[in-house]
Order: structure tokens, then sequence, then C-alpha cells
């Protein structure tokens, strides 16, 4: 794994394009967040379909304060893998080349009746990435909790409680 790269993986009992539709529809993202500082999606590109290479999303969020995120899609391959990059919102002239530019992406590899899901957190296009490396550790947290939502929301649903 490059330096700069943290990552985290864990079987789903659902299928590769279930739950990449999870990821490729940004109106999801808050049910799937594990960080708890996604307040909601202001703007998306493209409605109607999951998105694409290009397309941009971006997100209301509050941690340590309230700010917006912008994110351009930079990888979509259906059932494999999805990932964006992310940078203050336009309206947030002062701090767009200050930072940004962390990846998040997902991976799907079937596995069974399973699906072995691995979400990243790229830091090599980061200005910052000194700084925000310290995180690592929350990071991985945040994404452990994020793939267990994901496997709540997906897969066989248990009947009866």
């Amino acid at each position: 794994m490059p330096r700069w790269v943290e990552s985290v993986e864990r079987r789903i009992a659902a299928s590769t394009d279930e739950l990449y539709l999870l990821v490729a529809n940004p109106v999801r993202h808050k049910d799937i967040d594990g960080s708890g500082a996604l307040v909601g999606v202001t703007e998306v590109s493209t409605t109607g379909r999951p998105l694409g290479v290009g397309d941009t999303f971006s997100v209301a969020m509050d941690l340590r304060g309230k700010y917006t995120m912008t994110s351009t899609v930079i990888e979509a391959v259906p059932g494999r893998r999805f990932a964006w990059q992310s940078r203050p919102h336009r309206d947030s002239a002062r701090w767009r080349f200050l930072f940004g530019g962390r990846i998040l992406r997902y991976e799907f590899e079937p596995d069974g009746d399973h699906t072995l899901v691995r979400e990243s957190w790229d830091l090599s296009e980061e200005p910052l990435r000194l700084l925000l490396f310290g995180f690592r550790r929350t990071a991985r947290g945040s994404m452990r909790r994020t793939l267990d939502r994901m496997a709540a929301l997906t897969g066989p649903r248990r009947v009866g409680g």
C-alpha cells in the first residue's frame, strides 16, 4: 500500500452491483457515513443515474466547524471501483488551493455470495498530507463504521428480528 493511503476491508453479504450503486449515489452517502461529519448533499451535477467520471457533487460537512466540499468522480467502473476527489466548494475560494485533493475510493471484489469491499483514504494529492496523515487512525475507524453501515443497508434482510 502506498505511504499516503489508508485502507480497510470487509466482506459484505451483497452483490458488487448493489454496493456500487450505493456509493455511486451521493444522496445515499449520509446513510453510510461512518465519520458522523456529513450533514447532507447540497448539489449533484447529474441525477437519475449513478455518477460517472467527471460528475460532481457537493456536501455540507460539520467536523470541527461547518464547511462544504465539492467532489469530482475520478473512477467509475460499475460493480468494481468508484472514487472521488474532494476539494473545498467554489464559494470557499480562500481555502480552495490550501487544502483538498484527498481521494475516497471503494473497490469491490466478488467473493462467493459476498463481496470484499475495500475503502481507501488517499492523501497522495493532498497539499497538507503531512498534517492530515496524523488523522489516519481516526480515518480507519470512520471507514470501518462506513463498511458496517453498508453491510446493514444491503444484502439479505433478516425476517422476524
